[in-house]
C-alpha cells in the first residue's frame, strides 16, 4: 500500500513538472472595500447606515495550472490590508486569501493579446484587526469565504505575460464573531499580475 501511495505520488510529480503550462506569478491589486453592516435590533438583523467602503491593497502570488487548452485551475495566496467604517470607527483587518477558480483564456483577439475570466472561491484567514487604535482579534472570525469572478486582458512581451483586470469578492461569511453585528464583506480590486514565462 505504501509503495503504491509512493507512485502516484511520483507521478503526480512528474506530471505537474512536466505540464506544458504552469505558470507562477506576482500580483499587487488596489482595492475597494463597499461591506454590508447590519446591526441586531429587537431580535432582527437590519442594514446600517453607515460609511462602510474604504480604499485596500493586497498582494502575493498567483499560480495557473493549465490542464486543457486555455483552460486553468488558478490559486496562489495573497495579504490584503482592507479598510473600511462601522459603528467603532474605521478598521483595518488584515487577510491572507488564497484563491481557487476556474480561469479561462482566449486565443489571440490581436498581437500577443488574450481576454480573460476566471469564477471560483476564496478561503480567507483573518490575521489581525483593528477598530482605530484597538486591537480587536478576538472580536473577529478567523476563518471566512468569499465568491470570486472577474475579467481582463494578457499580453505577452516575450520574457513573461502581463495581466490587467477587474475582479469582485463578494463574501459569504460574516467577518465578526459579534451575535449583535454582521459585517459582510464585498470588495473590487483591481488586479496587476506578471507571469514568469
Amino acid at each position: 500500500m505504501k509503495k503504491l501511495f509512493a507512485l502516484l505520488i511520483i507521478i503526480g510529480m512528474m506530471h505537474v513538472s512536466n505540464a506544458q503550462d504552469f505558470r507562477i506569478g506576482l500580483s499587487l491589486a488596489p482595492s475597494i472595500s463597499f461591506n454590508k453592516v447590519m446591526s441586531k435590533v429587537d431580535g432582527n438583523f437590519q442594514v446600517q447606515d453607515v460609511k462602510s467602503g474604504g480604499l485596500g491593497y493586497k498582494g502575493g502570488l498567483w499560480a495557473d495550472y493549465g490542464f486543457a487548452e486555455n483552460y486553468y485551475l488558478h490559486s496562489g495566496i495573497m495579504v490584503h490590508q482592507r479598510n473600511f467604517g462601522s459603528d467603532w470607527g474605521n478598521m483595518n483587518i488584515t487577510t491572507v486569501e488564497v484563491p481557487l477558480a476556474l480561469k479561462m483564456r482566449s486565443n489571440e483577439v490581436a498581437d500577443n493579446i488574450r481576454v480573460l475570466g476566471f469564477f471560483g472561491a476564496t478561503l480567507d484567514l483573518n490575521v489581525s484587526a483593528k477598530a482605530g487604535s484597538l486591537v480587536i482579534n478576538d472580536q473577529v472570525n478567523k476563518i471566512g469565504s468569499s465568491f470570486i469572478f472577474g475579467a481582463g486582458a494578457e499580453y505577452n512581451v516575450g520574457f513573461g505575460n502581463i495581466n490587467l483586470g477587474l475582479s469582485y469578492h463578494l463574501g459569504m461569511t460574516d467577518v465578526m464573531s459579534d451575535a449583535n453585528l454582521k459585517i459582510m464583506p464585498r470588495h473590487l480590486s483591481i488586479d496587476f499580475a506578471f507571469y514568469f514565462n
